[in-house]
């Protein structure tokens, strides 16, 4: 009765280049500089180019308003209200601003409200568009048509980034929309900010899959609550980094709606005492330089090296430390690089992962 359906088992694949792979190996001989901030909450570096992040919080928490403040720091360029700092340089100083979730009405008070605090001259590297009311293929289509084509942009807001995709709990779909952002930032170079909301249930989660993947993705994730003791106080801190992370800071919003840096003074918190792994993480470079102040060409064999090290360790973290512990540390820099051995006379010198903090 029915025709058979047939099926084609033979997929076309474009086939495979080993010298392609080999593009994306990475050297210890490679020289890889420090990457140009984008942004900074006090001297701690929050987004830089090539990179992506999340602000994230519960639904109608100030999320927007948290955007527009960064939004007005990023135009001023340089310190603002002695907290955030901005670096986009002349012509990569561009904001690409994407609102899935308003009404045009509500867009252009943000616009404005940002006009107030940077002038004219300012605003014209700003750049909102409203995708609200289009299908999610062409939200994300105008999205990335936008990226590719729009000269000059140094960060991307994408104010809503679950509607550029049918389902944050599709993990495929997820891990696709992360992907795809990864590698816009990296091949336009520039900074892309998503925002994402939070569970209504659990304190910190994102949304979804997308939220799980993104935060795993993202150089830095920034949280935005309300002060328990005053609400109309913003508290911003961050979930989690790949830097230093920063302290956090709040805002408030006056009477014509825009957001200022608040005076709000946090709880200090004891300072925890470093364990012997943290302490060798903050200071191994200045223990490695100090190993080979006076041998990097003449090298050393093992047991001076380990002597070398256990003096260095103790003048740097004035904490003493085990032959064991010492070893051990000795051999994650010679796995990282920070130290090598040498095959011909099997001594340990400087190693080159220490030439890309020189």
């Amino acid at each position: 009765m029915f025709e058979p359906i047939v099926i084609n088992s033979e997929i076309s694949k474009k086939e495979l280049s080993y010298n392609e792979i080999l593009k994306f190996r990475v050297l210890p001989t490679d020289k890889i500089p420090v990457p140009d901030v984008v942004l900074s909450f006090f001297d701690s570096m929050v987004m830089t180019r090539k990179n992506i992040s999340c602000i994230t919080g519960k639904a109608k928490v100030g999320k927007t308003f948290l955007l527009t403040l960064l939004n007005i720091a990023v135009l001023n360029k340089g310190e603002f209200q002695n907290t955030l700092k901005s670096f986009l340089p002349k012509g990569k100083d561009k904001i690409l601003y994407i609102d899935t979730e308003q009404s045009d009405f509500h867009i252009l008070l943000i616009l404005k409200r940002i006009l107030d605090s940077v002038g004219e001259n300012k605003i014209e590297n700003l750049l909102m568009f409203n995708f609200d009311a289009i299908d999610i293929e062409q939200r994300r289509n105008y999205t990335k048509e936008l990226i590719y084509n729009t000269e000059g942009v140094g960060i991307v807001v994408i104010d809503g980034i679950a509607d550029l995709i049918y389902d944050t709990n599709d993990i495929k779909e997820s891990s696709i929309m992360a992907s795809d952002l990864r590698k816009w930032s990296v091949e336009k170079d520039l900074h892309i900010v998503n925002v994402l909301h939070q569970n209504p249930s659990e304190n910190s989660k994102m949304r979804g899959h997308l939220g799980t993947i993104l935060m795993n993705k993202s150089e830095t994730v920034i949280q935005i609550t309300p002060c328990k003791e005053n609400e109309d106080i913003k508290i911003v801190d961050t979930l989690s980094t790949r830097n230093k992370k920063p302290l956090p800071f709040a805002f408030e919003i006056d009477e014509n709606g825009i957001p200022y840096i608040s005076d709000y003074q946090f709880e200090s918190k004891p300072i925890k005492k470093m364990t012997k792994k943290e302490l060798f993480e903050t200071h191994k470079i200045d223990i490695v330089l100090d190993i080979f102040a006076t041998s990097s060409d003449l090298g050393i064999g093992y047991g001076q090296l380990l002597d070398h090290f256990k003096r260095a360790y103790l003048s740097k973290s004035s904490e003493t430390l085990g032959d064991n512990n010492a070893k051990d540390y000795i051999k994650d820099l010679i796995e990282t690089s920070y130290i090598v051995k040498s095959k011909e006379d099997n001594k340990y010198y400087l190693g080159t992962a220490i030439d890309i903090f020189s």
